[in-house]
This record gives structure tokens, sequence and C-alpha cells, in this order.
């Protein structure tokens, strides 16, 4: 690359005297190697794993809906409840990442989004079905926030905004088998068949013991600098870069075995920046998740088949990993809060369209395309909101970062859909609810714009948090 710095040079050159860096400058400034792909390989399929499990609830509500004989309201709590799973997980989980460590705890995460798949496929009422929901939701919420953690604790920084950005990505691509196989699975074996899919991450925990090492960042702030120097030298090894001597970076040995209330003290130091993040996430959740989660069943009362409102969904969401990738490359060429304002303002144009064409009953050819363009201007958001929040926090409190703002922002997501299923059970035309879901969206870009006041591009992680905590404490924070 032409901006390459003098320190990717030298690690690029396996020849000559020995070079001294510490740890974190070898993980900022390491080309990809076998260990950073097969790392990118292993998050990437939980997550895959993961989005598919979420979004199979839209597929499967209809046929919910039919066997428990509920109302819309009742239906609205189904995907709201998996949301607040999420709410909780992300928290929790994120409090465990940051005390026991990113490998235990992401096994964890992924038995626990598996069993409560394997719960929502044997649930034998709808209060049952509520709980494996909830439980499904929190290993949902954990493995985004510690699977954020551990791509971004490990990435070259000029490769960080692809990596963090992969996590929404490939949950893109959860939803698009997720549909795939709803419109295989349901139609002949019922909706608890694409729930037993779901148990299949329980598989990926054996994977994950043998491949997955470690956090060296999360390792020097617990002190444990033996183990990270070990785990270093492997990763040294494996590039083929033997010209290297590495040691620990003495700034972050000496933050070791914070206690929860040390850790809230950091958080507090960029409280502002983590609150206007969770708005942004909150606005722009209550429309996404909202939406998304009654999609199928919108397409079913404008008179569609169950197989043809599929099939829409399955069109619709084929443009979501195409939106992922254009967010994940349109955040490094503005500053990202410009790069969520153009891409959500576009978003609420099209989704107010959206509402017209369902309130005049224009052509389903029509229908599906806006819905489409719609899908494809907002989605990428998600990777530039995952980026920065993977960014703000700094090491000893990354996890509890992440899943404290993606908590907050997930009120929105349990609020979206139950409010939309109230608003069906009020009698309110789904076309007027289509425009008051505008507004949240539109405010989640306005709020982004004036709000967001850091610009990490091609930063490495603590020179970020040292700017943003400078400007704080030159702006009379504490």
């Amino acid at each position: 690359m032409k901006d390459q710095t003098a320190s990717e040079q030298t690690l690029g050159n396996s020849t000559g005297n020995k070079v001294r860096m510490t740890y974190t400058d070898f993980l900022d400034n390491s080309p990809m190697t076998s260990f950073l792909y097969l790392l990118l390989f292993g998050v990437i399929l939980a997550s895959i794993l993961d989005g598919m499990d979420f979004q199979m609830t839209a597929f499967a509500l209809p046929g919910i809906i039919r066997e428990f004989k509920i109302n819309s309201a009742q239906a609205g709590v189904i995907p709201a409840v998996s949301n607040i799973g999420l709410l909780v997980g992300a928290t929790l989980f994120s409090v465990l990442s940051d005390r026991v460590g990113r490998k235990t705890i992401f096994q964890w995460v992924l038995f626990t989004f598996a069993f409560g798949s394997f719960l929502s496929a044997i649930a034998p009422s709808f209060n049952a079905l509520i709980i494996a929901r909830v439980v499904a939701g929190l290993g949902i919420g954990a493995e985004v926030a510690v699977g954020t953690a551990i791509l971004a604790e490990f990435a070259p920084r000029r490769y960080r905004h692809i990596f963090v950005a992969s996590v929404p990505l490939v949950w893109s691509i959860g939803w698009i088998i997720a549909a795939l196989l709803s419109i295989w699975c349901i139609p002949a074996w019922g909706w608890r068949s694409i729930y037993w899919i779901g148990v299949v991450p329980a598989l990926l925990i054996a994977g994950i013991r043998f491949f997955l090492p470690e956090s060296v960042r999360w390792l020097l702030t617990r002190g444990r600098t033996e183990e990270a120097g070990k785990i270093m030298q492997d990763i040294a090894r494996r590039s083929g870069m033997t010209n290297i001597e590495l040691v620990p970076p003495p700034v972050i040995v000496s933050q070791v075995k914070l206690s929860f209330r040390q850790q809230l003290s950091i958080l507090k130091s960029v409280q502002v920046q983590m609150y206007v993040l969770a708005l942004v996430y909150f606005c722009f959740y209550i429309e996404n998740w909202g939406i998304n989660a009654w999609l199928p069943t919108i397409f079913v009362r404008q008179g569609y088949t169950l197989a043809r409102s599929f099939t829409f969904m399955l069109v619709i969401f084929t443009v979501v990993p195409f939106s992922h990738l254009f967010g994940t490359w349109f955040q490094d060429k503005i500053q990202r809060k410009w790069a969520i304002f153009w891409m959500v303002s576009a978003g609420t144009v099209l989704l107010v369209l959206f509402g017209m064409s369902l309130q005049y009953r224009w052509p389903v050819y029509v229908i599906v395309g806006i819905q489409l363009l719609q899908t494809l201007a907002v989605q990428g958001v998600m990777v530039i909101l995952y980026t920065l929040t993977a960014e703000l926090f700094s090491t000893p409190v990354r996890s509890l970062g992440i899943g404290s703002v993606q908590s907050m922002g997930r009120f929105g997501a349990v609020l979206g859909p139950f409010m939309l299923g109230l608003l069906l059970q009020f009698g309110t035309q789904m076309s007027h609810i289509i425009y008051f879901f505008a507004v949240p969206l539109l405010a989640s870009s306005v709020l982004a714009l004036f709000a967001i006041r850091f610009d990490p591009r091609q930063k490495a992680l603590e020179q970020i948090n040292a700017e943003v905590e400078g400007e704080i404490l030159a702006a009379g924070g504490h």
C-alpha cells in the first residue's frame, strides 16, 4: 500500500537486525496473516449463525400466530422479547468478558443462543416460546459485543474498520440464509423446523476452544504478561516475522485487575459520547427492527401468500450485504458521522415512499423495489455504528462499553416491534405506521451529525482513546 508506515515496512521484512516493538504496535501494523484470516473466519461464522437465529422469528411469526392463536399485539411481543434478551445479554456477558476473558465468554455465548434456539423449537406454548426467545437473545446480543471486541483488539489499524464491520455484514448473510431455509423448510415442516437449524452453533464451541487465543490486549490489562507474550510469539512465528523483538507495552500493563467500580470510572470519562452513540442506536433500531421483524407479515396483510412474502423478503435481504460493504468503504472515505447522516437521510425518504406504495397499492414490483432500495441505503449504517463503538472504549472496558451502548440502544429494538404490533391491534393503517417509524430514523441521522465529536479513522485504538479523553478534559469534562 502507498501509505504504508515505517513500522509496517519493517514488519514486512524478515531479514536484518531485530527491531524492538511492543505487542500492540505489532498488532496495529501487522499484515494479513493466516492467523488473522482464521480468527476472522471463526467470528464471522458465529455471527452468520447468530444472524440466522435472530431473523428466523420474522419468518416463523405467521405460523406462530396461527398455531398459538395470538393477536397482533401478542405477536409483537415475540421479536420484542428477543431484543430484551439481546439487551440483557450484551450487558451481562460484556461485563463477564472484561472480567473473565474474551475466549471463555465467547464459548458460553455460542452455547446460550444455540440452547435458546433448541427451546424455541420445542416450545409447547406461547409463554414457553417467549422464554426461549429471551434465552436465545441473551446469546445473540452477547455474541455481537464480545465478537466485536475480539476483532477490534486483534485487527491491524488499517483493517480495523473492515474487521469490525464484518460482524453486521455477515449477520445480514445470516438473514439471507434464514430466508432461503424458511422458503424451503417452513412450508414443508412448519415454523419449528427453522429453529432446529439454530442449534448448529453449539458445534463451534470445540473449534473456538482449540483455535482462538485469548485477546492479547485483554491479557495485558489483567497483568498476564507472560501469557500474552507466548501468544504474540506464536502469532509472529506464524507470520514468518523472525526479525522482531516483542516487548509488552508498559502503559497497558499498568492497568491491571481493575474493579467494576474502576471500570465504570473509565466509562465515565467518555460518557457523553457513549450516550450519544446509544441514542443513535436507539432511534435507528426502532425503525430497523420494528419494520424488519414484521416485514413478512406486512406482505401477508397486503394479501400475498406466505410463500410469496418469504420470496419478497429474500429479494430484499440480498442487498443487505452490499449495503454493509458500501458502509464499510464509505466510513473510511469521509467522517463517520457524515456517512451515517447521508445514508440514513436517503433511507428515510425511501421509507416514506414505501409507506405510500402500501397506502396507494402500487404494483408489487414497485413496493418490493422501494423497500429494497431503502434497505440498501440504510443497513450499512450498522457497520459504522459498530466500528465507532468498538473504537471509543479503551481495552479494560471495551466489551463493557460496547455492551452498554448496544444495551441502551436495544430498547429501541424492543420498542419497535412491540409498537408496530400494538398500533396494528388498534386498527392503524400499515402505511401510517411506516410514516411514524420514519421519524426516529431521521432523528438518528441528525443526532449523529451534531453530537459525535471524534474521528477515529486510521488511528491506533490507544491513540483514539487518548484523543477522546483529552478533548473531554480540554472542554472542562471530568
